[in-house]
């Protein structure tokens, strides 16, 4: 595949095609480069940092069972999680383009039905997470305790579930427009300014349903700065 894409691109009467040029590094496209793709890899690094925090509280409130708790819970998540990502992928060439043209308002109709597809996707999740707990962690395991400490986290957990597709598809959508800074302080909002501070906190009052609580918290909190980043840059496009 490599070999043939490099036979493809080489060709001159090809209407993409390498240059010798190309081949030299400059300075602003390495740039841009590093600071739209710092977005997901601080988020992948907060993920890394907060599981490692979760963990640790789930065995000195719960134990061993409610850490395999929160890995059902994780998954369940993670799911849905994944479905909403995939719609990512795909309105990103869109709003990037059509926000480099000036077609601000191609771009706010994919924003919108983006948003949209990820919310239906989410309260899904929130639905079957909420109506039928039981048979989503015996999918997992057959142990009773297990079950039903899964089922307590699960519920939890959701409570906020339908607008972290809104929060995700936000984050994502700064991203695909080139605003790296807003990116990024979306990206660790959730993360390490809320969800932190609340896992460190909520335990010492609450214990293990402390380190429940602190996911739909963040959640919720972070969806709202969210929302007020999203407004504020689409009335700047329209001034």
């Amino acid at each position: 595949m490599l070999i043939w894409q490099i036979k493809i691109f080489s060709n001159k009467n090809q209407f993409i095609h390498f240059k010798k040029e190309f081949f030299r590094l400059q300075r602003k496209i390495v740039a841009d480069i590093l600071s739209i793709g710092l977005s997901p890899f601080l988020m992948n690094a907060a993920s890394c940092i907060i599981v490692v925090v979760i963990n640790q509280g789930l065995i000195r409130y719960g134990g061993d069972l409610s850490v395999g708790a929160y890995g059902i819970v994780n998954r369940v998540i993670f799911f849905f999680a994944m479905i909403v990502m995939g719609f990512n992928q795909g309105m990103q060439p869109i709003a990037g383009y059509n926000y480099g043209a000036g077609q601000y308002g191609r771009v706010s109709e994919v924003l919108k039905k983006t948003i949209i597809m990820a919310t239906a996707v989410v309260v899904v999740g929130f639905i079957i997470g909420q109506l039928f707990p039981h048979a989503v962690a015996s999918a997992f395991t057959d142990d009773k305790e297990l079950i039903d400490r899964s089922v307590e986290g699960l519920r939890i957990v959701l409570l906020f579930f339908p607008v972290i597709g809104f929060q995700m598809v936000t984050s994502n959508f700064f991203q695909s427009i080139g605003m790296a800074g807003k990116a990024i302080f979306l990206s660790l909002t959730r993360q390490l300014i809320f969800l932190l501070p609340a896992l460190l906190i909520l335990p010492l009052f609450f214990g293990v349903k402390g380190i429940w609580y602190s996911m739909p918290v963040a959640d919720f909190a972070s969806t709202i700065i969210a929302a007020f980043m999203l407004a504020s840059q689409f009335r700047s496009l329209k001034a």
